[in-house]
């Protein structure tokens, strides 16, 4: 396989996953249902249609159509039919749209924004708990060490 340097004139951001995701203004994980071959700006397109497993971020529907181009040096991507995929897009004029830097593996989106929340909470609830077992047993440790009065000599 040759590449050339027009096939390598499209380059994807060097950001975080994350950085992405805060910067798309939709993110969604879903199956693409089909599409629909369009001309736009000269570049050649497809309007997918994709189902929508999780909406992540962004006001979007059960279903939605984004606009990929075709071609790798457009950035485009060829999107495999009922095969799950995070998408990241952006409006462009009244349709969503994505290149290849988009795309991305959909347990990362969703690892990425599933991140537990109120660890600091679990924690201080856990170290309160632990403080109230260790007081206890102390306190009955010296109890049943203590000598009662009635045994001491007299």
């Amino acid at each position: 396989m040759i590449v050339t340097a027009g096939a390598q004139a499209f380059a994807c951001p060097t950001t975080t996953l994350e950085e992405r995701i805060a910067d798309a203004q939709a993110v969604f994980v879903g199956r693409s249902t089909g599409y629909t071959p369009v001309s736009g700006e000269g570049v050649p397109q497809r309007l997918y249609r994709f189902e929508v497993d999780q909406k992540v971020k962004g006001d979007i529907g059960d279903s939605v159509v984004v606009r990929i181009p075709v071609r790798p040096v457009n950035g485009g991507q060829r999107i495999p039919q009922d095969v799950a995929a995070g998408i990241l897009m952006n409006r462009a004029g009244a349709t969503w749209f994505t290149t290849r830097c988009g795309i991305t593996d959909p347990g990362a989106v969703l690892a990425t924004v599933d991140e537990p929340k109120g660890n600091a909470i679990k924690l201080a609830i856990g170290i309160l708990i632990l403080v109230s077992v260790l007081g206890y047993s102390v306190h009955r440790l010296r109890r049943k060490n203590a000598v009662p009065p009635s045994t001491l000599p007299r």
